[in-house]
């Protein structure tokens, strides 16, 4: 059965889009979350108010019928009373106490009635009637109403009637209470509309600030991204002579990382291709050059050789001067024949065949095969303690070696050259120096030097450091030159390291 999955982990660059996305929405409801609350409490305070002004208000306008009731069935009662006719022809033909027997007759028969009065129209009174004393009470309000006594009769009835005065009272305060209650409902709905209004202008303050939050988060990902896409362009135009920033500790950092280790590559890879292609070149030019020079050389050599076998002895004179000719002669050709050789060496450079090695055993070797260069020079070795491994050929890095110390000497002098050769081991490569105590290798110079039939020397053919760079990178390596702690020339050597990320150059 086959295990399952792992589950996926979550990486920075989607917890950046997440938290984006998260800072938008959270901050908001946030927000709503101290608002809401309280705006819903107002709008159902808002309608148990109304509910409340309602009920108000439909408990005064009962009161109002009420009274309204009251005073049309007084003003039908009145209306009875002034047509009662004891009352009218009492007032009219009767002595005032027949007046006043029948309104007290009437008063009594009314227990609503405080007072009942008779007067002329010109207010002249003909005869008042007061109600009991239980009808005088402060609790009780009066209700006057006047009418026409009969018809034409000249004479009006005046009539107070009595009411409870919690009535009154009652529908004064239900009055009031319904317009305060009106005016503290209107001012809750302002209160409400303001909070509305401060809370929809904070939530969109709010919202933007969270928008250009997740914008600003959001940015800096596209930007990188945008980046990239950019430097993408420009190697696809050629251009390798940049990097890219590293910013953050997301995924995209790392990509943008091994974007520029692989521009990196990708550069050194080019100049060593560029490089082989000229030396390739050159070793063609070389390969032509020695075959056209050793040509005529055989038969100067054999012709001087017999130029010098038949000149007669005598006279001494003459036979001294071609002898003198000859060895000039003859030493130029060898000069020729040195040089010959030089190029055909240079023409034939075999292919680097690697394996596997150990570097601080192989240094040993190629110290001991060269007796450590003594008398010549003091070499010291400066190697870590661990074995070192490295894929080499051993027998062009030994040449390799060999003319970097040679170079070394003689620029120190014979005898006087100190020699420091030094293995470290870093991240993904392992490098091999050569130090040394000679004057160095001038500025103007330094980056010539690994151009073939470059030399500052009066007898060099220039073909030495360019077969060193030529091995060096066919191993898919590099070769600095730098300076050293005592004012020499100091050679880096860069191997990639054995299991290490290596960009393949076919030679």
């Amino acid at each position: 059965m086959a295990d399952p999955k792992p589950a996926p982990r979550i990486s920075r660059f989607e917890w950046q889009i997440l938290a984006a996305l998260f800072l938008t929405g959270l901050v908001p409801f946030a927000i709503s979350l101290y608002y809401i609350p309280q705006i819903t409490e107002e709008r159902a305070a808002l309608s148990l108010h109304s509910r409340v002004r309602n009920e108000l208000e439909s408990s005064t306008l009962l009161y109002k019928e009420f009274f309204d009731a009251k005073k049309q069935a007084f003003g039908a009662r009145i209306d009875a009373l002034a047509r009662d006719q004891v009352l009218v022809r009492a007032a009219l033909e009767g002595p005032v106490t027949d007046v006043e027997s029948r309104l007290q007759q009437i008063v009594d028969d009314n227990r609503d009635i405080r007072s009942l009065a008779v007067a002329r129209d010109d207010g002249e009174l003909i005869a008042k009637i007061e109600g009991p004393a239980d009808r005088q009470a402060e609790d009780l309000a009066p209700k006057a109403f006047r009418h026409p006594l009969g018809v034409g009769a000249g004479a009006r009835l005046e009539v107070v009637f009595v009411l409870p005065q919690r009535y009154v009272e009652a529908q004064g305060e239900a009055a009031d209470i319904a317009y305060l209650y009106d005016a503290a409902l209107k001012a809750s709905q302002t209160i409400q509309r303001e909070q509305t209004t401060e809370y929809s202008l904070r939530v969109s303050f709010v919202l933007l600030l969270a928008l250009f939050a997740g914008y600003v988060l959001a940015r800096r990902v596209t930007k990188r991204v945008a980046r990239l896409a950019q430097a993408t362009e420009r190697v696809a135009r050629g251009d390798l002579d940049f990097d890219i920033p590293l910013r953050g500790r997301d995924e995209i950092t790392e990509l943008t990382g091994a974007f520029n280790t692989m521009i990196t590559e990708v550069k050194g890879a080019r100049e060593r291709i560029v490089f082989l292609e000229k030396v390739s070149g050159w070793q063609e030019f070389a390969r032509r050059l020695a075959h056209e020079i050793k040509n005529p050389l055989t038969p100067i050599q054999l012709a001087i050789q017999e130029l010098r076998r038949r000149t007669p002895e005598e006279p001494a004179e003459f036979k001294r001067f071609v002898d003198d000719a000859a060895d000039m002669v003859e030493e130029e050709i060898a000069s020729l024949t040195r040089l010959v050789d030089e190029f055909s060496q240079f023409a034939r450079l075999p292919e680097v065949v690697p394996e596997e090695v150990e570097l601080k055993g192989f240094i040993e070797e190629f110290l001991a095969a060269y007796n450590r260069f003594e008398p010549d020079a003091v070499v010291t070795l400066d190697l870590p303690a661990e074995p070192v491994p490295a894929s080499i050929d051993r027998v062009l890095m030994r040449r390799v070696l060999a003319n970097l110390a040679t170079n070394a000497i003689q620029a120190a002098g014979p005898g006087k050259a100190r020699l420091r050769l030094s293995v470290v081991q870093t991240e993904g490569a392992t490098e091999l120096k050569i130090e040394d105590n000679g004057p160095g290798v001038p500025d103007d110079t330094a980056s010539k030097i690994f151009e073939p039939y470059f030399t500052t020397k009066s007898d060099g053919t220039g073909l030495g450091l360019a077969i060193v760079k030529k091995i060096v990178l066919q191993h898919r390596g590099t070769i600095a030159l730098g300076r050293g702690p005592e004012g020499g020339a100091a050679f880096t050597i860069s191997l990639p390291a054995l299991g290490g990320r290596t960009l393949r150059v076919d030679s």
